[in-house]
């Protein structure tokens, strides 16, 4: 073989193997390269405004962070600040879904791409995500996101004008900006949905066990994806998924049955098999699996996810609490959600997360009541690694709800149960900071019923100890209803 000959053929493989690689999912850190600057400017979303006098930052970032534990929270710095980041996509990802997943923001921002506004979001803890596919440029253009953000204690939603009651002086620290890490996802056109229901309106990835065996170390394993085909013709694939345990071997393969989605259909698919020799997760010991749920076509893998989760038995009953079939008694902090640090705010480092947490843990604890927003995704994470339970809020201040707070608050619990469903620290979802009504109770359980009806979490509230609908009450106490 000539020497030509192989060098075409080494450029030919080598075109190949990109072609391939983003054939399968691509998810990249987000979190670099930023700019930002205080105070209203106009026409600063303008893909061609001059950034001349903005400040660099890196991600996870609040612009007030170093007023951390310098001010009282009620004295924290608010206004509008705007982020601006300029990115280039890889030629080969043309013609893919491309999505950015933002775990919050806060207040209220504006996400506007070449100029254009693509999303608005409000809520001021949740994640989101946008679908820039049809907006972003390649050809080794540039693209532009830039954030307008109003983190005023006063925010109101712009369709209903409401403030959001857990915008809270008293407890909910305000670290304006995008105090959270953001992530950028490429994937086929055939793909699994990401977990991010505000905007997207996708639910991704659910994995849970059943039937446990808690002395032969056994259970069933499901593995549940929704997929959905933007291709604009039919397409048939097969579902598989594979189980890996902390030392990242390979201990399970199986697969659910073939399937057809029409262009634009979009369906839920399965999988599930007993699995032994399981490590079973506990308190202080946070032993994870990586789950890769994997759509096949023709053999080939186009979509690939992988789910850090664990699997531990969970029983309330008899007024008792069970852990893997042993009564655990609850013991530990409410801690507030910003779980911040002096000087640096809640944007900590994930290790410094794993300090923290961990030394509940090291305390004897077994248990972090989060005060009273959803906790930021890399905290409920840390939780899972160091063997943590923990109770999961919505968002609250400290009285029931009606009307358009209360469906900020439904709406907040459903985004955030779809989200980290898959975290086996997260043991109770608390509906409220106080106690709520028994038809308010009833439509929480409902949330949890629909989105994780597996996942061996009990719903309360705050008080609520005489509810014949809330399955916990009290303070620190999580008194099981059952009795």
């Amino acid at each position: 073989m000539s020497k030509r000959l192989k060098n075409i053929l080494m450029l030919l493989g080598f075109v190949l193997t990109l072609q391939s690689l983003f054939a399968q999912r691509q998810t990249y850190n987000f979190n670099s390269d930023w700019q930002f600057i205080t105070g209203e400017i106009e026409g600063a979303e303008a893909t061609s405004f001059d950034t001349e006098g903005w400040t660099k930052v890196t991600l996870p970032h609040a612009y007030n962070q170093e007023e951390a534990f310098l001010k009282a929270i009620d004295e924290h710095s608010t206004g509008i600040v705007w982020y601006r980041k300029n990115f280039i996509l890889p030629e080969a990802a043309k013609g893919q879904k491309i999505f950015l997943e933002f775990e919050g923001i806060r207040q209220g921002g504006d996400i506007y791409v070449n100029g254009k506004q693509v999303g608005l979001h409000e809520n001021g803890v949740m994640a989101f995500g946008l679908d820039l596919s049809d907006i972003v440029v390649f050809d080794g253009e540039p693209n532009n996101i830039t954030l307008r953000i109003d983190n005023d204690w006063h925010y109101r939603q712009r369709s209903t004008n409401a403030t959001y009651r857990w915008n809270n002086i008293n407890f909910n620290a305000n670290y304006g900006g995008i105090p959270k890490n953001v992530f950028l996802h490429i994937t086929d056109n055939l793909y699994q949905t990401l977990p991010l229901y505000s905007n997207l309106e996708t639910t991704g990835v659910y994995v849970y066990a059943t039937a446990f065996d808690i002395s032969q170390a056994s259970a069933t394993v499901h593995v549940e994806s929704e997929v959905k085909n933007e291709y604009d013709s039919s397409k048939t694939f097969q579902y598989s998924v594979a189980v890996f345990d902390l030392d990242n071997k390979k201990v399970a393969e199986f697969s659910g049955a073939e399937t057809s989605l029409k262009p634009g259909e979009r369906t839920i698919v399965s999988a599930a098999q007993r699995l032994n020799d399981l490590h079973f997760w506990s308190w202080g010991y946070g032993y994870l699996y990586t789950v890769k749920s994997m759509l096949k076509v023709d053999g080939n893998v186009i979509d690939e996810v992988s789910t850090k989760t664990g699997f531990r038995k969970t029983e309330f009953k008899e007024g008792k609490v069970y852990l893997n079939d042993r009564v655990l008694q609850m013991k530990g902090y409410a801690q507030r959600t910003s779980n911040e640090w002096p000087a640096i705010g809640m944007s900590v480092p994930a290790w410094l997360s794993d300090f923290s947490n961990r030394m509940i843990v090291e305390g004897n604890g077994n248990l972090v009541r989060w005060m009273h927003v959803t906790p930021w995704k890399q905290d409920i994470e840390s939780c899972d690694r160091v063997g943590l339970l923990q109770a999961m809020p919505a968002g609250d201040a400290e009285k029931d709800s009606q009307g358009d707070h209360w469906k900020q608050r439904t709406n907040l619990m459903r985004d955030a149960i779809i989200y980290s469903r898959n975290n086996p620290s997260i043991v109770f979802y608390e509906s409220g900071n106080e106690s709520i009504s028994e038809a308010h109770m009833a439509e929480m359980k409902s949330l949890r019923d629909t989105y994780d009806p597996y996942g061996g979490r009990a719903i309360g509230s705050r008080e609520m100890l005489d509810s014949r609908e809330a399955e916990y009450g009290g303070e620190m106490l999580y008194i099981n209803k059952s009795a």
